[in-house]
Parts: C-alpha cells; structure tokens; sequence
C-alpha cells in the first residue's frame, strides 16, 4: 500500500488547527510568541544595518530589540526617526504590529464572550460550603427554598444550590418570579445531568449539608432517583463521610431498593404514600390537613429534636409540665431510638433529646414546675375516651394513582361492610377497583364511570346518604392548571348540593398548586390536600433534620400514634374556665399528649380556621360542646 505523503504545508496547517483547538489561552500565548519573533528579525536587521539611534550612536542588539519590540506592541509615530532606514524597518514593523495587535484584540474579545457564555450554561464549580443542594428540577423547588429561607432566617447567610437538566436562565427567572429576593438565602443555578456521577459533582456534595432528590415529573421517575442515588453514594471522588440525602420516590415498592443502595445515607419519602395517608385521615377529621401544614412548614409552631439541660433523671410526666410555652410529645434516645407519646413515667437519661413542639429552634433549661399541682380528673371525663370505629360511607370523585392506596388505607379505620363509592372518568375503571376487593376486606368497593364536572350526573348519586366526601385530582392524565380546574368545579358543585341538601360533609379537595386553593374561597371549612406543597415541606425538613422522618412516618401511619381531634369535652366541663395544663394533664390520664385546641365558633376565620397548636398553657379558657381538642394518641 503506497503511503499518503503529508506536505509542509498540512503539516503547518494540522499544528495551527491544533492551536487553535485549545483555546484563547493558546492562540495569546501563539501571539505573543509571534510579537517576539517579528520583534527578533527586525532587531537583526536594524543592527546589521548600522541603524543609528536619535543621539548618533550605532544601536546596540538589546537596543535595536527594545525598538523593535515597542513599534510592534505600540504602533507610535514612526516620523520621528531620523534615519531612513529605520523609517522603514520601523514602517514594517509597525504594520505588521497593527495586525498583530489586532488580532489579540479579537482574541482577548472573543475568549471573553465565550467565557461568558461558558458560564451562562452554569458548568463552573460551585465552592460553597454547609450548603443545601437540590437535584432535579419540579414545581416542589419554589416550596422547598421558600420554607429554606424561613428555616435560615437565623443565619447571617446560608446557600441552596440546584442542579437540573433543564435552561438555567429559565430556572433563575421562575424562581426570581415566584420568590421574588431570597434575601440572606443565595440561589445558585448550574446546568447538569441530575443522573450524571461527573455532573453531580459540579455542586461540591461533599461540602453540602444535605441533598434533596427531587423525583422528575416524567414515567418512571423513581428509576431516575435511584440512578442518582448510585451516582452520589458509588462516585469514586466521593467524601469518605456519610451524605445526608433526602430522596423523593412515587411509589412504595421502589422504598426498600432505594434503601438498599443508600443504606443509612438516604432517607426515602414515598410522596403517594404520604399524600394518600394524610387524605385518609384528614377526610374523618375535618380541619387534620391544616394542623399538618402548621406542624411541617416553618411558620407558627414546629417539631424539633433539642437537648435540654437539667432534664436528666426526671420523668417524661414532669418535662411535660416543665415549659410554658414548649409541648414537650416525645424522646429521641442516644441511639436514635424515636419514642413519640412515651409512659408518663419513662427516665430521661443524659444523652437524651426531648421531642417538643415550638415556635423556634431554643436553648432549653429544664425546671420543675411547682405551681400546677395534676388534679385527679373526673370518671366521667375519663370513661369518655376515644374515637371508635364505625360503618362508614364514603364517596370518592376523580382518580389517579394514589386512588387505591386511599381506599386501601381507609381500610384501616373503618367497621366491616363499610362502603365506598368511586365516580370517574378513566379508561378501564372497574378493572382498576376490582383489584381493590382482596386489599379491603372491611369495604365494599363499588364504581361508575363519569364526568365528576357534570351536575346531572352528581344529582344522580345520592350525597345524603354518604359521611365523607374526597375529591381526588385528575393529576396523572392533565397537567397541574387543568387538574386543579376540574377539582375546583367539582368542589362548587358538591359545596352548592351540600347546601341544598341541608347537610355537613366532611369534604377533602386535593389540589396542586397552591394558589389554586385560594380560588376556592378558603374561608369555608372545607380541608384542602395541596399535593406538591406538603412533600415540599417535608423533604425541607428532613433536609434540616432527617431524624425527623421516624416521628412523620408514625405521625402519618394507621398504626402507632397519629394526631387525633376529639371533644373538648372528654378533657374538661363544658363552660367551666381551665387552662391547657389541665388539658394536659387530663390527657395524660389518658394516655394521650394535648397538643392544642380547635374553637368552632371561629371556625370560619381566615387564619388558623379556629385551630391553636402549642397555646400558652396559663391563658384561661372556656369550652363548649362543639369544642375540639387536638391530641397525639394510638387511637
């Protein structure tokens, strides 16, 4: 085979491509190197000339060089020169540095201008430090850093960093127009693949504080959150200490292989899961998904897991008792053992953390309360105790995936031949509820396909005769605006059928956006899930604190303690004034923790609908029949 013979003049070609091929800093470098070289040959000329500077004297080389080197960089007057023949040597020198200054000109510009476009597309390493990373890229964001600013309020500055596959210019304005100035809270912006070990990495995790996985909203969505999840915990250039990952699945079957990868690194929430729970509860206890949203957001009272000094060797009886304006409900043990509502006479031992409900994150001192003596309650107030369970009808309007793990979960507080019915418009609904017969063996589970928008088609179904109405969003076949739209209407009709009819339903809307919600004239009792909204809230908690994952899980679950609203008048005499430490005190006896109270005649206001959690526990109070209190309880 005859060999390809490269000429010079590829060869001098294939080098110049080469150069130009590393960039600005390569073609300076070439140039100043070419300043040099002209700079070289023209001083050899001037000093074989016999070139004769201003005074008259033969130039020397270094002279001659100096000469040359500063026509080519400054392209001066050149009529000063005396000597014709450095006129011209000058004259050529100076056109060639024209060219060539020219050139660094249009070099030193264009590596600029890319430059900046390099960093427009958000690829520089973020050198942050205890920061909060996000990955991935939902309309959880605006809710997560919203509640993140409030939570960092304390610090004098503090960083969230997102990372998304998706035009930072377009994520920068969403936020800048949903948020408006983050204040002390910086966002930062980089452009990468959530899913790529060499993307992630453009965020610094192993300086991070915690890192939030946001579950895309696209099919198989938990396949992609595993697949980052092996991207942090498996990157070779990984830090050798734990992450604290806070990772969003859908469904509950992937919780335990996305457990497996992460082992301790990752705390998993399953968002249908929780939604589905809290839609459950809230639909047999009316006003339940307000005290939710209280508790989990950072506004008004949360849960915190704080030391407290001077705690050690008391009673969990006596914590309680000990802070005015602090719910003591629970202790975090020193091997993180979580006991939420634990034995009144359970040790505090001196690694132990108190589990407390509290305006802020504080400093607390543990001391003896000596001024309310527990009063021995009445056997009355004692026999009156808990919420039984009872035949229940429900009707549910609209689905999506979440419709089966409702029913499924309603299951679990319900009498046998409990009935509910499904209303509908979706392709192959029987075969979906009938698959719900072997999971509910406490309900009858009947449907009918049809517009849940169309009033004769609500006429037709009897409202009087149901206990709980839930309406489900369409969000698996229509995007967030056109779900919401459908719920909303939905809502008006049952609203104006409940009124026609003369009767109260517990009715429960899930909505998406939460601007929707005020739509729906809040000032009516009605409770509202707002999806999107209450994960956000949560993964922004954990992100501050994961152990707070035991407490929600059993919080949320049939089993074990749940948050319960009962009769005032279990805990006290109707119209007789008490205090919440009588509250309290009575739902010891209980085996209950009072966590606050729902007023009914203010149950229309516009905030808090009548609800106080954590209230001073001196401030006197009278209660009426329709009075609720709000306890943490096993049942």
């Amino acid at each position: 085979m005859q060999r390809y013979k490269v000429t010079f003049r590829q060869r001098i070609r294939y080098f110049f491509d080469n150069i130009i091929s590393q960039g600005t800093p390569a073609l300076i470098a070439m140039l100043f190197l070419t300043f040099l070289i002209v700079a070289f040959l023209t001083s050899l000329l001037l000093y074989f000339m016999r070139v004769q500077d201003d005074a008259g004297m033969d130039m020397t080389f270094f002279e001659a060089y100096w000469s040359s080197l500063m026509h080519v960089i400054d392209q001066g007057t050149i009529t000063g020169d005396a000597d014709w023949q450095l006129r011209l040597a000058t004259l050529a020198t100076t056109f060639i540095g024209i060219f060539l200054v020219s050139s660094l000109v249009t070099i030193l510009n264009t590596g600029f201008s890319t430059k900046l476009d390099e960093l427009k597309k958000g690829r520089s390493l973020v050198l942050e430090e205890n920061h909060t990373v996000i990955l991935g890229w939902s309309s959880k964001v605006f809710s997560i850093i919203s509640e993140l600013m409030i939570a960092h309020e304390n610090q004098s500055s503090s960083c969230i960093v997102i990372l998304a596959d998706e035009d930072i210019d377009m994520i920068k304005d969403e936020i800048k127009g949903k948020l408006g100035s983050t204040g002390k809270t910086r966002v930062i912006v980089r452009h990468g693949n959530p899913r790529d070990p060499i993307d992630i990495m453009i965020v610094n995790l192993n300086t991070a504080k915690s890192i939030i996985i946001l579950s895309p909203d696209e099919a198989k969505s938990d396949a992609y959150v595993i697949k980052t999840i092996l991207a942090i915990v498996n990157n070779p250039i990984r830090k050798k200490e734990q992450y604290t990952i806070i990772a969003e699945i859908h469904s509950d079957v992937n919780k335990e292989i996305a457990k497996i990868i992460g082992k301790d690194e990752v705390t998993v929430v399953v968002s249908n899961d929780i939604i589905s729970k809290i839609t459950v509860q809230t639909s047999r206890q009316s006003g339940l998904s307000l005290i939710y949203n209280d508790l989990i957001d950072y506004t008004g009272v949360e849960i915190y897991i704080l030391p407290v000094k001077n705690s050690s060797g008391h009673t969990f009886k006596e914590a309680m008792f000990a802070f005015e304006d602090v719910l003591v409900i629970g202790i975090r043990k020193n091997d993180g053992t979580i006991l939420l509502n634990p034995p009144l006479d359970s040790i505090i031992h001196v690694s132990d953390k108190l589990i407390v409900i509290a305006e802020d994150d504080i400093d607390l001192v543990f001391v003896p309360n000596t001024k309310y003596v527990p009063k021995p309650i009445d056997k009355e107030l004692l026999k009156k105790n808990s919420r039984i369970k009872i035949q229940q009808k429900t009707l549910i309007l609209g689905w999506n995936n979440n419709t089966k793990i409702i029913v499924k979960e309603l299951d679990n507080y319900v009498l046998n031949d409990s009935k509910v019915f499904i209303l509908a418009d979706v392709p192959d609904l029987e075969a979906k509820v009938s698959e719900l017969d072997e999971l509910t063996p406490n309900q009858r589970v009947s449907c009918m396909r049809g517009d849940i928008n169309d009033r004769s088609t609500l006429n037709k179904l009897h409202f009087e005769t149901y206990d709980d109405i839930i309406i489900n969003s369409y969000s698996d076949m229509y995007g967030i605006q056109e779900a919401d739209a459908i719920t909303l209407i939905t809502l008006m009709h049952v609203r104006d059928i409940a009124e026609k009819l003369g009767k109260k339903f517990s009715i429960v809307s899930e909505m998406l956006d939460v601007k929707n919600r005020a739509l729906a004239d809040t000032s009516r009792a009605d409770d509202f899930i707002v999806s999107d909204q209450i994960i956000s809230l949560v993964l922004a908690q954990l992100s501050e604190n994961k152990e707070l994952a035991s407490i929600f899980e059993d919080i949320f679950d049939a089993d074990g303690n749940e948050i319960y609203i009962k009769p005032a008048t279990n805990y006290a005499q109707e119209g007789k004034e008490v205090d919440f430490y009588e509250i309290l005190d009575a739902a010891s006896q209980k085996k209950e923790i009072a966590i606050g109270y729902r007023l009914m005649r203010n149950i229309n206001e516009p905030i808090g609908f009548g609800i106080v959690l954590n209230p001073i526990k001196s401030a006197k109070i009278k209660f009426t029949a329709e009075d609720k209190v709000i306890v943490i309880s096993e049942d």
